[in-house]
């Protein structure tokens, strides 16, 4: 035992047990208290946005002790004393004050530590966490379909929409490859559009583009941040030139491609047509989402197909995720009557907030194609055709579907769509303050169709339901054989 403990035993053995256990609590009491306000006093003066509640607690917490010691306690309460005087001096010099908003007093603190605090500090800029807390913030609501777009992203957003835009000339899908055990997100080649550079390239549908060159450096798709920012990055000026990476398939393995493209100005191609391998009277036509370009594609099609002695239609809406309501509502106005509903949107307290009916329309500067003159209604409404659909058929896809369904145009094969009977609205925050940007997607209404039905997350029954085969599904339903699809077989013996 050294001498210290020497003289603690001692004194201690001159004492009670009882007046012993109470000088113990007590010393160990006051040792604690110095020790704690020391620690926390150390804390505090580095850190003023902590102060306002963690002096409160010391005072509350310490008030009774600092009562009822004599010497000791006076000495604590000149501690708190000078170390109130410091902290408002330091509050003073870094010139931070109590938040004022109760909503965002938390966010307020968390992001004054961070800049007080973090190695990384300065790393990224106020805008860009800001931009990841609107994110964050769509993404917890619930709301599967709720996003956060900064204006560039809103801007390249409209353009996919308006079917305009300047790129390499290719239609894509946002889609994973696995090579050599490891999985890419990657950008699926649906097709490629005619005199385009991506074709003079070499590029081929059924590639896997999965890596873009920035900055004289190739990034992958997940390292640009995912679909939007790898569009954007593989997007530019007509006459500039992108490089990409992209695997192919050749055989049972995937070969790593690289090519230098140059960007042009193209209109998407939401429609495309061809006339069927097995019977020459047959034509397919694929719808591959609803942008502002459909309407006007369609008809184009149809005619085209028409010239070359088509009188059957199979309408392929298999893989389709949807689109513009607008699109939607032209599209079908050629097949139905006027004055047939096409969907009732109805809000969150179950009333009816508006109804969508077939007539005329006038587009307008920002409507592309989606016009409908008098003579063009229902102008579809006898044709002899089948709609292929399959569980990725989704949204507007599905009204088209159920529009079809619902007033017995035609027979459904396939299988059950995926069943999105839900509307979203796209709210610029401008609308509320120039001092605010960006835009909110959320989902505002559901709608229901002309039976008075909805179809959200239940999706519609196929009149005739069939299963691809295994073969068939072995096969990208872009690059399918006609002869594989069974479901392409079953649809077109449908039509008599």
């Amino acid at each position: 035992m050294d001498e210290q403990n020497k003289l603690d035993s001692e004194e201690i053995s001159e004492e009670t047990p009882k007046e012993h256990l109470k000088q113990t609590k007590r010393r160990n009491r006051q040792k604690n208290l110095i020790f704690a306000l020391i620690l926390v006093a150390a804390i505090l003066l580095t850190s003023i946005c902590t102060f306002s509640v963690t002096y409160r607690n010391l005072q509350s917490r310490y008030a009774s002790d600092v009562g009822e010691s004599n010497r000791e306690n006076a000495e604590l309460q000149r501690q708190v004393e000078k170390l109130t005087e410091a902290l408002e001096e330091a509050k003073k010099e870094a010139e931070i004050s109590k938040p004022t908003s109760s909503t965002f007093s938390q966010l307020e603190l968390l992001n004054k530590l961070f800049q007080v605090y973090s190695y990384y500090a300065g790393d990224v800029s106020l805008e860009e966490l800001e931009t990841a807390v609107m994110k964050a913030y769509a993404e917890a609501t619930g709301d599967k379909y709720a996003e956060y777009y900064t204006a560039e992203e809103y801007a390249a957003l409209t353009e996919d929409s308006a079917g305009n835009f300047e790129g390499i000339g290719v239609s894509v899908l946002n889609d994973q490859v696995e090579v050599n055990s490891v999985k890419y997100s990657a950008f699926f080649v649906l097709t490629i559009y005619e005199s385009s550079h991506a074709l003079e390239a070499g590029l081929l549908p059924g590639d896997y583009i999965y890596a873009v060159k920035v900055d004289d450096h190739y990034q992958t798709i997940d390292a640009l941040g995912g679909y939007t920012k790898g569009i954007s990055a593989i997007r530019g000026l007509k006459g500039t030139y992108v490089e990409i990476l992209a695997f192919r398939k050749n055989g049972d393995i995937y070969e790593a491609i690289e090519m230098q493209i140059m960007r042009d100005s193209f209109v998407s191609q939401s429609v495309t047509a061809k006339v069927s391998e097995t019977n020459k009277k047959i034509g397919i036509v694929r719808i591959s989402e609803f942008d502002l370009t459909t309407p006007g594609q369609l008809k184009s099609a149809i005619t085209e197909l028409q010239k070359k002695g088509v009188s059957k239609f199979v309408f392929d809406l298999r893989n389709n995720p949807g689109g513009d309501l607008r699109s939607i509502r032209a599209t079908l106005s050629y097949f139905l009557n006027k004055d047939d509903l096409i969907l009732a949107t109805i809000d969150r307290n179950g009333r009816v907030d508006k109804s969508y009916t077939v007539g005329v329309l006038t587009a307008g500067p920002d409507d592309g194609t989606c016009s409908v003159d008098e003579d063009e209604i229902g102008m579809y409404h006898d044709l002899n055709m089948v709609v292929l659909c399959n569980g990725n058929t989704a949204s507007a896809a599905e009204v088209f579907v159920a529009g079809i369904q619902d007033y017995g145009l035609a027979t459904i094969v396939g299988d059950v769509t995926y069943g999105k009977g839900i509307m979203q609205s796209y709210i610029p925050l401008s609308y509320f303050g120039s001092q605010f940007s960006g835009y909110a997607k959320m989902t505002t209404y559901a709608y229901v169709t002309h039976r008075g039905e909805t179809y959200h997350e239940i999706g519609i029954v196929p009149d005739l339901e069939v299963a691809l085969t295994e073969e068939a599904a072995g096969y990208s339903i872009y690059l399918r054989p006609e002869s594989v699809d069974n479901q392409l077989q079953t649809a077109i013996a449908q039509l008599k």
